[in-house]
């Protein structure tokens, strides 16, 4: 699937159309349910039944209602399968590794010394460089993103 791609698998399973017998937790507004490429078990997605493809996308109470149903996930994760850890992932857009157009958030049971690893090297930055960064967020200018 890509970013501009209509059909959303995501879209189905919270209709009820796809994947019934993975879904762990629905309400009103949000669905949980078990990732079918699961990198552990017990690795669930948490979903807004509305299409919002990204972050930038979705409504504040949206957000904040999935938000609710990955700490109320991750409390039924760590009481019933007791991981050693707990890792959350939400990716937006295909330079964020955004793969499904949906906004949806990874909750991924960890072990000590499990075959997952992080996605970067994290390297302390010089004060002035925050700075030009913070000045940029705070004056709320527009400036291409450089790594």
């Amino acid at each position: 699937m890509t970013e501009t791609d209509t059909a959303c698998v995501f879209c189905e399973i919270a209709a009820g159309r796809e994947g019934a017998g993975r879904v762990l937790f629905e309400d009103e507004r949000t669905i949980a349910f078990l990732d079918h490429t699961a990198v552990m078990p017990g690795h669930t997605l948490v979903v807004p039944r509305v299409h919002a493809a990204d972050i930038w996308e979705i409504s504040t109470e949206d957000a904040a209602t999935v938000m609710r149903t990955v700490h109320s996930m991750a409390a039924r994760i760590r009481d019933v399968l007791r991981p050693d850890g707990l890792t959350l992932f939400q990716a937006n857009r295909s330079a964020g590794w955004q793969d499904v157009f949906h906004l949806h958030v990874h909750l991924v049971p960890r072990a000590t010394g499990d075959h997952l690893t992080r996605p970067w090297v994290a390297s302390a930055k010089r004060d002035e460089e925050l700075a030009a960064v913070r000045a940029l967020l705070l004056d709320g200018r527009s400036s291409p993103l450089e790594p």
